[in-house]
């Protein structure tokens, strides 16, 4: 990944790991703030698109697909929450949950709407990449319309495959779940166990056993945020984006199931062990 493209997406981040989203008023202050900080790096990386351009196909798919879709989800998730918690209302906890309810569904009405069967979003989600030439690269194409939500920014013929905006939707999106989630169920925020777990490999480790758990339907009913949330209270862990770190398995240079096929090959092991 280019350099400059990698440094931004780790100024945005850490900054969006930093802000500490409680009470309404500071919610917003902070939010407000991370808008004009990721317009003003969006802005930035468009000046540099347009000035030095790609230096191959490969690198303009990854650009649409990873990098800016990434600085791009940000900046709608932000307007989302601003507009969430610029409507909530005051009074009780009741009225505020009631509140946050009713964007969820609204969210999941539109999510069913736009994406439930839209061919892109199953693209997406199944990991392909033998349309990455044609939704991730800024070709005209008459051949592929999206009929689907039209709320998008920074439309530019120049800065756009189109597509790319589509998937920004979507990551913001998913965020949004996450944070709605979070507000509607304390539980996975201040209740405590007892005792907690430790967690000895990586995070991406733990986020490719998360999404295998919730892939195979191995846990029915619960959506992979929830399954992330009971993760980090067992463990005392804090992951993250793990969309992100989802999409950067697929681009894994080795097995794309590194963890799992860790966990295969040491139970094998043992059983082996067990065998003699």
């Amino acid at each position: 990944m280019n350099l400059f493209f990698k440094e931004i997406i780790y100024e945005i981040e850490t900054k969006h790991k930093s802000i500490e989203l409680q009470s309404k008023e500071s919610t917003l202050v902070s939010v407000r703030n991370m808008i004009m900080f990721i317009s003003e790096k969006l802005e930035s990386i468009k000046k540099h698109v347009l000035s030095n351009n790609f230096n191959s196909l490969n690198e303009e798919i990854l650009f649409f697909k990873e990098i800016k879709p990434t600085i791009h989800g940000f900046l709608v998730f932000y307007k989302h929450i601003h507009n969430v918690e610029s409507t909530c209302p005051i009074g009780n906890s009741k009225k505020i949950t009631i509140h946050y309810n009713t964007y969820l569904k609204r969210l999941s009405k539109s999510n069913k709407k736009y994406y439930g069967q839209d061919s892109f979003y199953e693209y997406v989600k199944s990991g392909r990449t033998d349309k990455d030439e044609l939704y991730f690269s800024r070709h005209q194409s008459n051949d592929i319309i999206y009929k689907g939500n039209e709320t998008l920014t920074f439309i530019d013929l120049h800065f756009t495959t189109f597509y790319d905006s589509i998937l920004s939707l979507i990551i913001a999106e998913e965020k949004l779940n996450s944070y709605l989630e979070n507000k509607i169920n304390p539980f996975y925020k201040n209740h405590s166990l007892k005792e907690k777990l430790n967690w000895s490999n990586s995070k991406s480790s733990m986020i490719e056993l998360i999404y295998a758990l919730h892939v195979s339907k191995s846990i029915p009913q619960s959506n992979i945020r929830k399954i992330a949330s009971v993760f980090e209270q067992v463990f005392d862990i804090k992951l993250g984006d793990i969309h992100h770190t989802y999409h950067r398995m697929k681009y894994r240079t080795e097995s794309r199931t590194l963890f799992l096929d860790q966990l295969k090959q040491a139970l094998e092991s043992h059983l082996g062990q067990n065998d003699q």
